[in-house]
């Protein structure tokens, strides 16, 4: 009946790492729900298919639709050109089969790809959890009377969290969706990830929706503007299910599990006091980690720390609305080396503000962190997101947008100038930036 596409969104840099990823969470959740209200449900995640040529994973998908009436797709920015690719191969196979795309990038584009594109029926806008088994139910309801979807706009209307063209050829809106509930949700449907090609080790664990944080970079602040954490129980659920798998050595805990102190001290509890022994790293704020803090997190099994540091310049930070201390940055990282903690450290290049001089600045704050061959730098260029505030006040930010390819906005190319630094300039800056990234590797 349903089938949900992840479309392919490694990197060829991470083909067969020990990290290679696990797919879309989203995806994950919104087949558990069908699959607890007894709906039938297939995944269908390219990933698991990195080895094939592009005409040959074509014909996986046209195989797999050919026994689904609707088709989910999921997009981020960087990976729509696939998804619409997916898309137009179900119109083209059948115009009949219900085609409904969700992600962040269609979120916040969706009338311009409506506009554009006829191989979208409906876009779930943000959180989707509420908006999509909605929509099945419908479509469900519509399809054995033999009816017409568009016929039914008042029922759409009432679906919050919907884009769509109407019967006139209008993009309608049915209004930003409620914030979900993420412990009313069922435990992500890894049980139906095709067992044939299954390459994943490492499982990614959502603890909380939204950030309290506003930096100019991120859309997860307007993707889920309520912050939400998970309760304790849900997650120990969670990462009790992951063991049953055997096949997982390694979870992954998303994003920022340090946002409320309370709740960090009891995450780190929960693997001491139910002695569990999977190795496992997360996301968090370093600049307030106290020595007691890391040695919590060392008690607990933790494995890596990642944590975006951005910049060591207190101005550019601000500008772009990261409240952060660099010398607090320091002090959170001393802690967690005290402790023999590996830390992947962000950086970005390029962000408003940024002169060769506040670039420059970092990279000798970089050289100076207490760092070893058990640490890593990512240092990315600075990417206007659809939803991030670089993307929506460019102007106010004062950013030339100099690349339109939507399949670069990867965090790996340059996409715009800066007041302060053309293309030119920022190339040469790059150059270094990615020369830093090696400064700590082990030969």
């Amino acid at each position: 009946m349903i089938l949900l596409i992840n479309p392919k969104t490694t990197k060829s840099t991470e083909l067969q790492t020990e990290f290679f990823r696990e797919p879309n969470l989203g995806i994950l959740y919104l087949a558990a729900i069908l699959d607890q209200n007894n709906i039938p449900v297939e995944i269908l995640d390219l990933e698991q298919y990195y080895g094939l040529e592009n005409n040959d994973i074509d014909q996986i998908i046209i195989k797999k639709i050919k026994n689904h009436d609707i088709i989910g797709i999921t997009s981020l920015t960087n990976t729509f050109h696939i998804a619409i690719h997916i898309a137009k191969l179900v119109k083209n196979y059948s115009r009949k089969k219900i085609v409904v795309m969700g992600g962040p990038h269609v979120s916040f584009e969706y009338e311009e790809i409506l506009k554009r594109e006829d191989a979208i029926d409906f876009i779930c806008v943000k959180e989707s959890e509420n908006s999509f088994p909605e929509l099945v139910d419908l479509i469900i309801r519509i399809k054995d009377k033999n009816d017409l979807i568009h016929k039914y706009e008042r029922e759409l209307n009432m679906i919050r969290g919907l884009a769509y063209k109407n019967f006139k050829g209008e993009i309608a809106f049915t209004g930003s969706p409620n914030p979900v509930k993420i412990d009313n949700l069922p435990l992500p449907a890894r049980y139906l990830l095709s067992q044939e090609n299954f390459y994943y080790k490492v499982a990614s664990v959502i603890i909380n929706r939204g950030c309290p944080n506003q930096c100019s970079f991120c859309s997860r602040q307007k993707m889920a503007p309520v912050v939400r954490i998970r309760s304790l129980d849900s997650i120990l659920s969670e990462i009790r299910d992951i063991a049953t798998y055997q096949t997982y050595d390694y979870i992954n805990f998303y994003d920022n599990i340090n946002i409320n102190r309370k709740f960090f001290h009891g995450f780190c509890r929960l693997f001491i006091d139910n002695k569990i022994t999977i190795p496992w790293g997360c996301e968090l704020r370093v600049d307030t980690i106290t020595l007691e803090d890391a040695n919590l997190l060392k008690e607990a099994g933790c494995r890596l720390i990642a944590t975006g540091i951005e910049s060591a310049s207190l101005e550019v930070l601000k500008k772009n609305l990261k409240y952060q201390d660099p010398k607090q940055v320091v002090t959170g990282i001393k802690h967690l080396k005290a402790v023999n903690i590996p830390i992947q450290a962000y950086f970005v290049l390029g962000l408003p503000g940024e002169t060769e001089s506040s670039f420059y600045k970092t990279v000798e704050f970089i050289k100076n962190l207490p760092f070893n061959g058990d640490d890593k730098i990512n240092y990315f260029a600075a990417t206007p997101y659809p939803g991030s505030r670089l993307w929506d006040e460019k102007d106010s930010f004062k950013l030339k947008i100099v690349e339109q390819d939507y399949t670069k906005y990867d965090c790996q190319h340059l996409i715009f100038e800066t007041h302060d630094l053309n293309l030119k300039k920022l190339n040469s800056l790059l150059r270094i930036a990615k020369e830093t990234e090696n400064l700590f590797t082990q030969t």
